[in-house]
């Protein structure tokens, strides 16, 4: 295999590598998708430098070389340690590394504390890749209001099966 320095791509050439590398496996690809689109990580250097590896000889689709990209998800706690960065551009990174399924030291409620509408929609549309939803055709309208249906982009009644409910006990009743 030959290498290729990830701190000279740009963010148009790492995309393609990136979804080839995770290609067919829905966490991989919905980690993947999300820092694409977030449109931040795969601008930094020391983010290319670090945690990525490049090569232009992969193996793709029926036997195919393609180049490829890799992420390495269990480098990023230790990555975010000393890396400059909003606390929303940590959280980004945070959940597409948990995603991926990469072990990461902050739980979901803070990891997502410090997201704003447009990158809380990103994580939503991450985490509902990882679940199959783009597989099965499954849209939703999600606007925070659990128990309430809703409509998807087509203008059809989203299914609730029943409201949500605290349970005395906790979880769902």
């Amino acid at each position: 295999m030959t290498s290729i320095d990830p701190t000279t791509l740009s963010p148009d050439d790492l995309a393609p590598m990136l979804r080839a590398w995770a290609s067919g496996m829905f966490s991989s690809e919905a980690a993947v998708e999300l820092l694409i689109a977030h449109d931040v990580w795969p601008r930094r250097r020391d983010f290319l430098f670090t945690l990525v590896d490049a090569v232009d000889d992969g193996w793709g689709p029926r036997g195919s070389v393609v180049p490829m990209a890799a992420i390495d998800w269990d480098r990023v706690e230790a990555f975010l340690v000393s890396a400059p960065a909003s606390r929303s551009e940590i959280s980004v990174l945070r959940c597409a590394a948990s995603l991926a399924g990469a072990a990461v030291n902050v739980p979901l409620r803070d990891a997502t504390a410090a997201l704003d509408e447009t990158n809380s929609a990103l994580v939503l549309n991450a985490i509902a890749h990882r679940c199959g939803w783009h597989e099965r055709g499954t849209s939703q309208l999600i606007n925070g209001t659990l128990g309430e249906c809703g409509t998807d982009v087509q203008g059809v009644p989203a299914q609730v099966t029943r409201p949500y409910r605290p349970s005395p006990r906790g979880g769902a009743a």
